[in-house]
């Protein structure tokens, strides 16, 4: 099926946000400023806050699509409060004759190669120019719309097979606090060590998008590893002779990674994770880190559910100190302190959790079904296979 070929900039108008003055940030205040860490999942990010005058053109309402142009480069519908619209984020507004579930989709489908266009210096930067003159196939409205319903039903499926495995995951922590306790209060007084004595960070590589492949080896980045799952919808990949090039940033299956950006301050468990075996080797890209557990003190599933913690993400992001960083460095790991319980005891615990866990893993498999049917229909869709007009 052939559809016509249009820019993006002739379906849809594009607001770039305000450069806000950072002197006149505040902790609270009248109204909240979007930033690029508060899109996508991060419901419980921080918000900074306006109190001065501004232009009403920046205010974000409740189902408007936004697309972030810096970093991990990325698609959200705004489900927030009404807010402001900061620099480095773009508010796509779609014209009449274009259904706003399909453009969502569309943009989504696409993401990767938007992420291409980025101009590299220290983080990805893709220009609003270049933004206008990608081309996408645009079909009649009604068949916009019928392939917004499927995708949707499709999205949903998905969406409930991730809230199963939340419940599953939040079982599992509250047999952790049951065990051991509030590991910072340590009421039960558990040997404590720093973490530079029980742990050691190796942190990722900065690779460009303009390095992707089709295929290759698997680039961790901080988007596949931080719902709580594998997701493959981010899954990039770098040519294979990368892993000679890059042999002291290579992950594999059963290591235990943190996320050190955008989601560490949340109260879900999403920043911790021990990498599955759906390939035989990863690479780790910036600001996703590999942590290596001495198992004289500790057991590497112990670590990982004492690292989520909401408690232990406060210790972590200087909450508890008031501080409110937006990232974790080498050394906040390193100064934790860390509770090392016998090894009696966590190898108990490892035990109880593995019972959890092969509930945990029927989720998941349920989980990558949904996302593979997800994936196919995406595909199907705008390969015009999906509906017929």
């Amino acid at each position: 099926m052939s559809w016509e070929m249009v820019k993006l900039d002739k379906v849809c108008t594009m607001l770039s946000g305000n450069a806000w003055s950072a002197s006149k940030f505040k902790d609270e205040g009248i109204i909240p400023i979007i930033r690029i860490q508060n899109l996508g999942n991060n419901v419980n990010e921080k918000f900074i806050w306006w109190n001065e005058a501004y232009d009403k053109k920046f205010v974000v309402k409740k189902g408007d699509l936004l697309l972030s142009l810096s970093g991990s480069i990325k698609i959200d519908t705004w489900k927030g409060v009404d807010a402001l619209l900061n620099q480095r984020i773009v508010k796509l507004i779609p014209k009449n004759d274009v259904d706003a579930k399909w453009f969502y989709w569309q943009i989504t489908n696409i993401i990767l190669e938007i992420e291409r266009m980025g101009k590299w210096a220290l983080v990805n930067n893709v220009s609003i120019t270049d933004l206008k003159d990608l081309e996408i196939p645009l079909p009649p409205l009604p068949i916009q719309k019928s392939i917004a319903e499927i995708l949707d039903a499709a999205d949903a499926l998905k969406r409930k097979d991730q809230a199963l495995l939340k419940k599953y995951d939040e079982l599992a922590q509250a047999i952790f606090i049951d065990m051991f306790g509030d590991p910072v209060k340590n009421e039960k007084g558990w040997e404590v060590y720093k973490g530079r004595d029980v742990v050691k960070v190796l942190g990722g590589a900065a690779f460009k998008s303009t390095d992707y492949t089709d295929d290759g080896i698997p680039l961790i980045r901080i988007g596949t590893i931080n719902k709580g799952y594998f997701d493959k919808n981010q899954m990039v990949f770098l040519p294979i002779d990368f892993a000679l090039s890059y042999e002291r940033y290579i992950v594999k299956p059963k290591d235990l990674l943190i996320t050190l950006t955008g989601t560490v301050g949340k109260d879900d468990y999403g920043n911790v994770y021990i990498m599955e075996d759906y390939f035989d080797q990863y690479l780790l890209n910036q600001r996703v880190a590999k942590l290596i557990v001495k198992q004289d003190y500790l057991k590497t599933r112990f670590f990982e559910f004492l690292l989520k913690q909401k408690e232990v993400k406060a210790e972590l992001t200087g909450v508890s100190r008031g501080v409110r960083q937006a990232n974790i460095s080498n050394e906040d790991i390193y100064n934790l302190d860390v509770i090392s319980p016998p090894m009696v005891l966590q190898n108990d615990f490892v035990e109880r959790i593995n019972s959890v866990y092969s509930q945990i893993e029927t989720s998941k498999n349920s989980l990558l079904v949904s996302d593979i049917l997800f994936q196919t229909l995406i595909q199907k869709a705008f390969n015009g296979e999906l509906v017929n007009e």
